[in-house]
Order: structure tokens, then sequence, then C-alpha cells
């Protein structure tokens, strides 16, 4: 693993994202990218002291993705999420690699696998896999194409930040009705890490 920091120093933001470059510029398999990404984001939300009040603002109507950075050649990009109590994503995928790092209190992530064989663009089969609680310091991750469905929400009576970082800039992802089977794309919103708390839509 390539890391630009000694593990006796400070380990922030702009380390995070240098290492992250540097492993892609490796081109290496997807576990490996999971495996040393999850290192780095585990390393990263040890210590919070990087991620500025600005990024931690919460919302009353939704959980909230701020745009921390975006590597201009569009191989990542990384975010901060606060959550408020009861604040949950709808079942979702990516159509990428991702992980995810719990900065303060906790996340429960419930995981789907998918039963039909994707023919049907707009249509999919889920059976709940899994359910787990992620932690503060802890690490999940996503692996497409089997380990990518999945929706995250904050169970807790305290907000919760997190860390993620995914292997494009999210513009869309696919959301899963369970019941009926129906996948819709859905625009994802960000808040702009240089407009404050104004949110604008890619």
């Amino acid at each position: 693993m390539t890391l630009s920091a000694v593990s006796n120093d400070f380990y922030g933001l702009k380390e995070y994202v240098h290492d992250l470059g540097a492993l892609l510029d490796r081109r290496p398999a997807m576990p490996v990218i999971i495996r040393e990404a999850s290192a780095m984001t585990k390393r990263v939300v040890a210590d919070d002291r990087w991620l500025c009040e600005q990024h931690r603002v919460p919302s009353e109507e939704h959980y909230t993705r701020h745009l921390l950075h975006k590597d201009p050649a569009n191989r990542f990009v990384v975010l901060s999420l606060v959550w408020l109590p009861g604040q949950a994503t709808p079942i979702h995928d990516h159509s990428c690699w991702g992980v995810m790092g719990l900065i303060e209190n906790s996340l429960e992530e419930v995981c789907y696998d998918r039963l039909d064989d994707g023919a049907r663009k707009d249509f999919a089969e889920l059976q709940q896999s899994r359910g787990t609680e992620v932690g503060k310091g802890s690490v999940a991750y996503l692996l497409p194409p089997y380990e990518e469905i999945h929706r995250i929400g904050n169970i807790s009576n305290k907000p919760t930040v997190s860390l993620h970082v995914y292997g494009r800039f999210l513009d869309e992802i696919n959301v899963f009705d369970q019941v009926t089977g129906k996948v819709s794309p859905m625009r994802i919103k960000y808040y702009a890490p240089d407009c404050g708390d104004q949110p604008f839509v890619i």
C-alpha cells in the first residue's frame, strides 16, 4: 500500500486524496482498491480534525451530501454525509466501487441480493441478505457486481457524520422498490463546499 504520511503523522483529507490517486494510478483490480481504500478510510476517519464545521451541516428535510473532492480524471469522488435521526436512503446502487467510514456515531447498512438476471433495466427482484451497524471508526464497502445494492440509515437518536469515496462522480443512481420490483433512476444533489449550505444539482 502506498501511503503519503508516516503512521505517526496527522492523516487528513489532503493525504487521503493523494493516496487514493496514487492507488488508482497503479490500476489495480477492484478487490485491491477496496482493500487499500478501506484501510485509508479507516485511518482518515480516526482523527476528524480535517473536517470543517461547514461540512458537518445537516438538513431537517433529508440526509445531506457535502462534496469534499472530485478527482480531475473522474476516477473517484469524496463526500461527507450528515444524517439526523431517522434519515435514510432508499434502496439503491452506485454502479461503481465505494467505501464508507464513520466519523461520528453510527449507521445501519442493509444489503440486498439480486435474484433476477438483470435483463430488464427497469425491474429487479431483491432479497435482503444482511443488516449491519457500522460504528464510529469502522468502514463498509461496495464491490460490484454482487455487493452493491443497499440502503443506509441513522436509526439512533443522535446525528451521524460519515465519509464516502466512490469510484466515479455520482450524478445518478438506481433506486429499487423491493415490493414492486421497479428500478428508477435518481439524480444526485450535493451541497457545494464553497457555497455554505446552498444546494446545487449536478
